[in-house]
Parts: structure tokens; C-alpha cells; sequence
């Protein structure tokens, strides 16, 4: 049985519903050791909580050290972009990993100071429990 285990091919969690995008919840989990399962209700949170995109430019952003030119040149997007995206990703982060949820009012204004995209916004309401 032990051998079997290990040949299964793992998939990678998806960031969202293939179908319809929407935020995905995680319902079953299994020790790879001893096999027990544990069933409810679980929320991903981390980098795996983030949007492909957000994904995507955070391996782009890590491997090129946090160099801002060298992000620039491989995403082709501009300096207050990458400040916008990285606002976006701590806000949503900050959203999902245990630390105080920001409020409404803290998303609003956050949008209403170009700190946050309506996008972003809408992300981190509906994927709050």
C-alpha cells in the first residue's frame, strides 16, 4: 500500500475554479504518511490564496531578487505598476493569513487612494469566510 502512495501523481491546488474562476474551498486533506483524511472546511490562505497573476508576478519578483529593473524588463510593466501589484498582494495576504482582516471601510479607502484595484477588492470580499 506504502508503495502505491507514492506513485500517485500529486496536482497542484488550483488557485480558483477551473469552470468559473471563483475562490475554491478545500474540503478534504490526507496525511502522505499514515493516510489518515480530515474532512471540513479549509481555507488554502498564503501565496496559494493569491490570484494566478499575483502568483505569477511573485515568482517573477523572488527570482529576480526584488530587482524592480529587472521585474520591469521581464513583465513589461512600469515601476508604479509593480508598486500597485505589490500593494495588492500584502493586501490580500494580509486578508487571508491570520492577521486582522481589513475592514470595509479600510478596503474602500484603500481603493479610493490608488493603493488597491476594484478588482483586488472584490477578490478579497468574496473569498473572506
Amino acid at each position: 500500500m506504502e508503495y502505491m502512495s507514492k506513485d500517485i501523481k500529486q496536482l497542484k491546488l488550483p488557485v480558483g475554479c477551473p469552470l468559473c474562476g471563483e475562490a475554491i474551498e478545500i474540503t478534504r486533506i490526507k496525511c502522505s504518511g499514515c493516510g489518515s483524511e480530515i474532512n471540513g472546511s479549509f481555507n488554502a490562505g498564503g501565496l496559494t490564496a493569491l490570484p494566478v497573476e499575483y502568483q505569477k508576478f511573485i515568482t517573477v519578483f523572488l527570482r529576480q531578487r526584488g530587482n524592480i529593473k529587472q521585474v520591469e524588463k521581464e513583465l513589461g510593466i512600469s515601476y508604479p505598476t509593480i508598486n500597485k501589484m505589490l500593494d495588492s498582494v500584502n493586501n490580500i495576504l494580509k486578508s487571508t493569513v491570520g492577521e486582522k482582516p481589513l475592514s470595509r471601510r479600510e478596503i474602500l479607502d484603500s481603493i479610493e487612494k490608488g493603493e488597491m484595484s476594484v478588482k483586488d477588492a472584490t477578490y478579497i470580499l468574496k473569498t473572506r469566510k
